[in-house]
């Protein structure tokens, strides 16, 4: 039997007490690339990290994993770096991207700071992480894969690609939750009450300049189908998510908002969650 590359994804978020975050942005990134078989026969995706702990803790729990992709954010940029630079003096192969909000679209030192990093994900992370992994397993070079920039630790050259359009269709991401991406840590970690980040929308069409989020997506709005978010709307009553936090850019935008709302008043009557859903209104 063909043994598959490991990768392990880390997204690091905020507890509060016996509360955590399911890990949406990592979770979002798997579920899409799982619907590829070329990628389900060669990648063996080892448990999400999500907990804030010792860097040595988090790195040995790892084990010698072959990719490691990293969803960072103000809150867990630091420690994140930590774990990576760890990783890398631990395995110096593993093949390390950074991604999320708290990646530079343009910063020429990024790669001298951050040496330890080989690949920059600028923007929506699903296309550009499939693009990775099928350049991986073809082994070829990453030096042109848009909406990255790729640092060539053996030549020493940087690599930043031009940004491609944005994905509009983008349905075709799957849901997280109604794969089950989250089904075996959820079965496996006891005596946690999950939070959960959703998306209705993406895309902010505004630009102001007290907000990082329109500068950096200022665009059309795209829907995800009002089908799927009801779906997922029972996904959480079901499971007992108590609070979810909106990630739409500007909830109530939309006329259906409001249908959302209620569905969430709905299912919250119906099976006793969920009790909060805090969202950023819109502009």
């Amino acid at each position: 039997m063909q043994n598959k590359s490991k990768v392990q994804l880390l997204q690091l978020n905020n507890n509060y007490g016996n509360q955590y975050y399911l890990p949406y942005t990592i979770g979002c990134l798997q579920a899409y690339v799982h619907k590829h078989e070329n990628i389900r026969n060669n990648f063996d995706f080892l448990p999400f990290l999500y907990k804030r702990e010792r860097v040595e803790t988090v790195v040995a729990k790892m084990g010698h994993v072959d990719v490691f992709g990293v969803s960072s954010y103000v809150w867990n940029w630091r420690l994140s770096l930590e774990i990576a630079k760890e990783l890398r003096r631990r395995n110096p192969n593993v093949l390390i991207i950074f991604g999320g909000p708290h990646v530079p679209d343009i910063d020429p030192e990024f790669f001298k700071k951050f040496p330890f990093i080989d690949i920059a994900v600028h923007g929506e992370g699903e296309l550009a992480f499939l693009n990775i992994l099928e350049t991986y397993l073809r082994k070829e070079s990453f030096h042109s894969i848009p909406n990255t920039s790729y640092f060539n630790r053996i030549t020493g050259e940087v690599h930043h690609n031009s940004k491609g359009p944005r994905f509009n269709e983008i349905d075709l991401f799957p849901s997280p939750y109604l794969e089950g991406a989250f089904k075996p840590l959820m079965e496996s970690v006891k005596n946690v009450e999950w939070m959960a980040m959703w998306e209705t929308n993406r895309g902010c069409p505004f630009a102001c300049s007290f907000c990082d989020w329109g500068s950096a997506i200022a665009s059309k709005v795209n829907d995800f189908d009002i089908e799927r978010l009801k779906k997922e709307i029972n996904w959480f009553s079901k499971n007992k998510i108590g609070f979810i936090l909106g990630a739409d850019a500007n909830f109530g935008i939309r006329k259906r908002d409001l249908d959302i709302a209620h569905s969430l008043a709905h299912a919250k009557n119906a099976n006793g969650y969920p009790n909060n859903f805090y969202v950023s209104h819109t502009k």
